[in-house]
């Protein structure tokens, strides 16, 4: 069976990779339908266990990781090598799965689609969870907003749980989108290419903007499809170890304030949104002049 779902995975010195692909295959009823390429940005003692590296469809894109130019370039780099999957998935390195979660995900990206949206995406900031305390993890999807702005522009978002969810029936819209778990048609990774020179701060922001702009439309899942490790305990940021970040992030601001500030279509495609349209969209302006 040819693979339906490519799932990318851009990993940086992190602990919780091995067990994030154990979890990704073991969780899946369809793990057969799975290509899943992961770009392991590693430290100099890091290893793979041998039967993570024996999952099937796994591809291990191995650098070392100060040659890493943050994780941006590295989602970009991952797009680059889609090769014409039904459906794509963006992950993180560090997540926990529930049982079933590639058909419950499809599913409700395909109910979405029925309900007469061309382009959906399934997005969501998963809740929280610790390896060592499974029993604690929360059920309770959440929904994406606005948190923190720098010099105006809106750089962070943040979750708050979604009121009401047992009663809801098929996933809601959402203005956000999150990086750490994206799943769309797999022409996303032509039609939304993440950019490489914006360093952290700010992408999931612009990312939306850009997918609205090509006619994508948001929705967060009504269920816990999985959870995501916040405390970087067990990890590495880019930051720490790339003494220029600060320039970095200087770099992506001054480009994001571009961005937000042109009237023209989006991507320079004519057929695009624009800045306005999203903003008018989502209810406030991207960056505060």
């Amino acid at each position: 069976m040819s693979p339906d779902i490519y799932v990318q995975i851009p990993a940086y010195k992190d602990l919780e990779l091995p067990e994030t692909l154990r979890s990704l295959y073991d969780r899946a009823r369809r793990p057969d339908a799975l290509r899943v390429r992961v770009l392991w940005q590693r430290g100099p003692e890091e290893r793979l266990p041998f039967d993570v590296r024996r999952l099937p469809r796994l591809e291990i894109d191995e650098i070392d990781a100060g040659r890493s130019e943050g994780p941006n370039w590295a989602r970009h780099r991952l797009q680059s090598n889609w090769t014409g999957e039904r459906y794509t998935l963006l992950l993180d390195s560090h997540h926990r799965f529930v049982k079933s979660w590639d058909v419950t995900a499809i599913d409700m990206l395909e109910a979405i689609r029925s309900g007469g949206t061309e382009r959906p995406i399934l997005t969501a900031y998963l809740p929280d969870y610790h390896p060592d305390f499974p029993s604690k993890r929360r059920r309770h999807p959440y929904k994406i907003y606005p948190l923190g702005r720098e010099n105006g522009v809106l750089m962070r978002l943040t979750s708050m749980p979604i009121l009401g969810w047992r009663a809801l029936h098929g996933p809601i819209p959402a203005d956000f989108l999150s990086l750490h778990f994206l799943l769309a048609d797999g022409r996303f990774n032509i039609d939304v290419r993440l950019n490489p020179a914006i360093y952290f701060f700010g992408d999931e922001v612009q990312t939306s903007l850009r997918a609205f702009a090509a006619g994508y439309r948001l929705f967060h899942p009504h269920r816990v499809l999985g959870w995501h490790a916040y405390d970087r305990s067990a990890r590495t940021p880019h930051w720490d170890d790339h003494r220029d970040w600060v320039s970095r992030n200087r770099r992506s601001l001054e480009m994001l304030k571009r961005l937000y500030r042109s009237r023209r279509p989006i991507d320079g495609n004519p057929q695009n949104g624009r800045v306005a349209d999203f903003e008018q969209h989502v209810g406030l302006k991207l960056w505060l002049q």
